[in-house]
């Protein structure tokens, strides 16, 4: 099994490099592709309306997605999948069903990394206004090049909880920078607490071993786009065993209990309001398919050496300020440039045809601890598919464009 089935990219040749693995990832495996338009040509139907073929194959390829997502994430039954357009949809609805006043009039709090993407922080900051909820921020980072240990992680999170804490939430991996939060020790802590945990898996899920069960996880929300190497439109809520079943964020039809106007009270038709995208889901199972073949070990280990390689390179060149420096493995580098916009670095590797992101990654936390509100960062991102070669042009554009901002 080749680890670029496709190449770069029909059209493309070897002329892109591509380092935006944590916008999405590119290119897909060969059988994602085949999956979605198998299941477009030979099951599309309507997965639930109907006892026709079309319908019937359609809901055969949409449970068998669940049973095989539930296996790889460690989540106790096939019907705590759920599949969502995307991670920020997932979210929402946990955060959403948390936002409402106690019966004694209590506003309940909910406390989140300092690290979270703002699929985490509108919403917290919607319901705030609203009165709904409060919400505190536990710290992450030691400034722009140093992380808390894990220790002073939990720490801080002990002394934040109060008795009226309803939900406590953790990015998994920053989007921004390698850091990787502790989410098995967090999610004990908060299990011995009786607090619902909540981890935002975007940037680590396909590429970190996580164990819904194993690691306390009530709700664990994750785009499939990403390093699950699924299509865009694809993401996924995972609900540990013991999770208070989320309200539906989106109520309407799916096939159950047609005559009631309230949804379905089991799962995962509670949950899961309108037509599914039956041939985004079988691209998504394709995708946890093909990782689970390759391995997560060999996924991890190949993208870790990769990082650990352009992290010494940037660290080298005179003129770039690497942020979280310290942070020797991951998939995420963000640094600047001496004398020039990260707009302007990323627009000249853009004409290298190597591809990043310039600016604020929806990350507003660790903007503010890195001290790069103002400008952003250039940030790379890894992933499957990604060589060394890659690391090699990357470097030799670096050099060039740091000659170019230091003149």
């Amino acid at each position: 099994m080749g680890r670029n089935p496709d190449g770069r990219g029909k059209g493309w040749g070897n002329a892109l490099i591509y380092l935006d693995h944590a916008a999405t990832s590119w290119p897909k495996p060969a059988c994602v592709g085949r999956a979605i338009l198998t299941t477009m040509t030979d099951a599309g139907g309507n997965p639930g309306r109907s006892a026709h073929p079309l319908s019937m194959r359609a809901a055969e390829t949409v449970f068998s997605a669940r049973e095989h997502t539930a296996e790889f994430f460690g989540v106790p039954e096939p019907e705590n999948v759920l599949f969502y357009p995307n991670a920020t949809w997932a979210i929402n609805t946990v955060l959403h069903s948390f936002g409402v006043k106690r019966s004694d009039g209590r506003i309940p709090r909910i406390l989140v990394s300092g690290m979270e993407h703002n699929a985490v922080v509108r919403p917290l900051y919607d319901m705030e206004m609203r009165g709904e909820v409060m919400w505190d921020v536990y710290p992450v980072f030691r400034g722009a090049q140093g992380m808390l240990s894990e220790e002073e992680i939990l720490s801080e999170i002990r002394r934040r909880i109060t008795r009226d804490t309803a939900l406590v939430c953790a990015c998994h991996v920053s989007n921004v920078c390698g850091a990787a939060l502790p989410i098995g020790k967090i999610g004990g802590l908060c299990r011995a607490r009786g607090i619902p945990f909540l981890v935002d898996a975007s940037q680590s899920a396909g590429m970190y071993d996580i164990h819904v069960e194993r690691d306390n996880i009530d709700y664990l929300c994750t785009a499939g786009h990403k390093a699950l190497l699924g299509p865009q439109g694809s993401g996924l809520l995972l609900l540990g065993g013991n999770a208070p079943v989320p309200r539906s964020l989106v109520q309407g039809g799916n096939g159950v209990a047609s005559l009631s106007p309230a949804m379905p009270d089991f799962l995962p038709e509670a949950l899961e309001a309108g037509t599914l995208a039956a041939p985004i889901i079988a691209g998504l199972d394709a995708g946890i398919r093909y990782l689970s073949a390759v391995g997560l070990d060999t996924v991890r280990g190949e993208t870790h050496r990769l990082y650990e390689r352009m992290r010494e390179m940037l660290l080298s060149l005179d003129g770039v300020t690497l942020y979280q420096s310290a942070l020797p493995r991951g998939t995420a580098l963000s640094f600047g440039v001496r004398g020039m916009s990260c707009m302007r670095v990323s627009e000249a590797l853009g004409r290298d045809g190597i591809c990043t992101r310039a600016g604020f990654h929806c990350a507003p936390f660790a903007h503010r601890a890195f001290g790069t509100e103002n400008d952003g960062t250039v940030r790379v991102s890894v992933g499957w598919g990604n060589t060394m070669r890659d690391a090699e042009i990357f470097y030799r554009a670096m050099k060039r464009i740091c000659g170019e901002g230091a003149s």
